[in-house]
């Protein structure tokens, strides 16, 4: 039987002149079994991979959709809060055992204070994970895999480009979020254009660098008195969350009107079916064109003369993918220098277990 139309299936061929966009999770810092936090991964017809943003909870939907880990080496972070990176845990650990032989490189802002930057919190996650990636060395091929490389920038320059390689283009721009520090993307390509904001409450920055995109993604509060309501916060703390640090639907719009998207998409929503009338209520007090309300697994396939949404179609039990270089593998050899290895104390304690060979072989 045909696949659906409608759906997006993994494995589906991408055109050497198209876009894809997923969304790996739209929610908040609580997850929720339909909504994850935050994270979109962004597929070119030129065979590049980038991931923005990777909260708690989005690598079971990025597992899922049959990408390579081969391939997922680019993590652009838009800031520190745990939603938008919790699951670079998973990325990194998960990418030296499943054919990543390349490091892992992550992009983020600096901040007004040196503790609070990109290059801090990379000095963190590396120690962080030493031991997870210690004991994997010496089990796998890994090749530089077991390496993760932060790449800081100055959060508050106007507009950087952060990446340039392969006809792609990426700069950054401040967003206006909590504290000094939250940048927002722009991801050129092919004449295509994805802007994605991050968190944060509406600017000239997100105007001045959201200009003819075809898809830009700005965050959204459910306005505060549902949003009291739905989480038994009182009105005031709902507000200084809803308004103060993220924005409503009317102020994402505001950002849409003054930018003209071809296609405009709020997330970090977190929808029920009684809000969505609400929302676009909200949203229509400032913007008339065509929107988006993203959930997870949302996929749009972009191209100059169209902007195609459907809904990706995964396995709840996914196996994963085969490196994209499978076919012409030549694996790094195993290091014998890093073979993982117990105390005696611990080895003494083994039980055998007839027909079973526990010793580990480079």
């Amino acid at each position: 039987m045909p696949n659906d139309p409608n759906f997006f299936y993994p494995g589906e061929s991408l055109a050497d002149h198209t876009m894809r966009i997923t969304a790996l999770g739209t929610g908040m810092p609580f997850c929720r079994r339909e909504q994850r936090s935050c994270g979109w991964l962004v597929e070119l017809g030129n065979g590049d991979v980038f991931v923005f943003d990777l909260g708690t909870g989005s690598s079971a939907n990025l597992n899922a959709l049959g990408v390579p880990h081969s391939k997922l080496d680019k993590v652009f972070l838009t800031h520190l809060h745990v939603d938008h990176w919790g699951d670079l845990t998973s990325l990194h650990a998960l990418g030296m055992v499943r054919g990543r032989f390349t490091p892992l490189h992550v992009w983020g802002p600096s901040a007004k204070e040196e503790r609070l930057g990109t290059a801090a919190f990379g000095e963190a996650f590396n120690n962080m994970m030493a031991w997870d990636i210690e004991s994997r060395m010496g089990v796998v091929n890994f090749g530089e895999g077991n390496q993760a490389v932060f790449h800081e920038f100055d959060y508050a320059a106007p507009v950087k480009t952060v990446y340039e390689e392969n006809g792609v283009k990426i700069t950054a721009f401040p967003a206006l979020h909590c504290l000094d520090g939250p940048n927002s993307y722009r991801l050129d390509w092919n004449g295509l254009s994805f802007v994605f904001l991050g968190d944060g409450k509406p600017s000239t920055f997100i105007v001045d660098n959201g200009q003819n995109a075809d898809v830009l993604i700005h965050e959204a509060f459910v306005p505060a008195p549902f949003y009291a309501q739905k989480t038994h916060l009182p009105l005031q703390v709902a507000s200084n969350i809803a308004n103060g640090v993220h924005c409503p639907p009317r102020s994402a719009g505001k950002i849409f009107d003054l930018t003209r998207p071809r296609l405009a998409v709020l997330y970090h929503l977190m929808l029920s079916e009684d809000l969505l009338v609400p929302i676009l209520d909200d949203l229509r007090v400032t913007y008339d064109g065509p929107v988006a309300l993203a959930q997870d697994l949302m996929v749009l396939n972009v191209t100059k003369e169209r902007i195609t949404q459907r809904k990706a179609v995964l396995p709840d039990l996914a196996w994963p993918a085969p490196a994209h270089h499978a076919a012409t593998d030549t694996r790094p050899p195993m290091n014998p220098n890093k073979l993982a290895t117990l105390s005696p104390f611990l080895q003494e304690a083994e039980i055998p277990v007839e027909g079973v060979d526990t010793e580990i072989k480079g």
